[in-house]
């Protein structure tokens, strides 16, 4: 292994940690969905019917994506109604396959502040969502290394990290680990934003 090579490997992690940290990923995907999802305009003085519940989540997807999220400018109206429903069913607590009813159901509770309610959670499910799939494509491109460069980047990973990892990564070789590098940083990622909310005293430790 030579200095450069190490260098290279090196250069590549902090790449990833830098595009995946908590600043950058609030200021690339957060904020532009909260700005999206602000300037979302809907007749707030409407009936809650099925109707205006199916109309009004469509179109907050479509508008939301289209001003906040790259690529998805040209989402079709069938599109955005899909996405919110799937949206619905996976992000609204409630029992696995209820959550559009259960949050239909919820925007008819005036105690809920209606559809607004609605659509916060919503936002917030589309942030999460566009997070992990940020993640996941960030940490992928190190697949595209050569093997020794993968090597290096694994054993530079357990060396850094070691004594958090759990005990059947700690046991393994850089050259097992090449081929499963995203799974890895995912990992690697998790650990360092845990050790950060434990030093900055957000958290307590046996929250973990």
């Amino acid at each position: 292994m030579t200095n450069s090579e190490r260098k290279r490997a090196e250069a590549v992690i902090e790449e990833v940690f830098e595009k995946t940290s908590e600043e950058y990923l609030h200021l690339r995907i957060d904020e532009p969905i909260e700005k999206a999802a602000a300037s979302f305009e809907f007749d707030r003085t409407a009936p809650v019917t099925h109707q205006t519940f199916t109309q009004v989540t469509r179109d907050f997807v479509r508008h939301v994506y289209r001003k906040a999220l790259w690529g998805w400018q040209k989402m079709s109206a069938g599109e955005a109604l899909d996405e919110a429903v799937e949206i619905l069913e996976r992000g609204y607590p409630a029992a696995p396959g209820q959550g559009y009813d259960t949050a239909f159901v919820d925007a008819s509770n005036p105690n809920l502040n209606g559809l607004e309610y609605i659509l916060t959670q919503m936002a917030r499910h589309i942030t999460l969502m566009a997070r992990a799939r940020h993640i996941r494509w960030v940490s992928s491109r190190i697949e595209l290394s050569d093997w020794p460069t993968r090597c290096l980047i694994a054993e530079i990973l357990l060396q850094r990290w070691e004594p958090f990892l759990p005990e059947n990564l700690r046991t393994c070789s850089p050259a097992q680990l090449a081929n499963h590098l995203p799974e890895l940083i995912n990992v690697v990622l998790s650990i360092d934003r845990t050790v950060s909310k434990m030093l900055e005293g957000n958290s307590d430790f046996w929250d973990f």
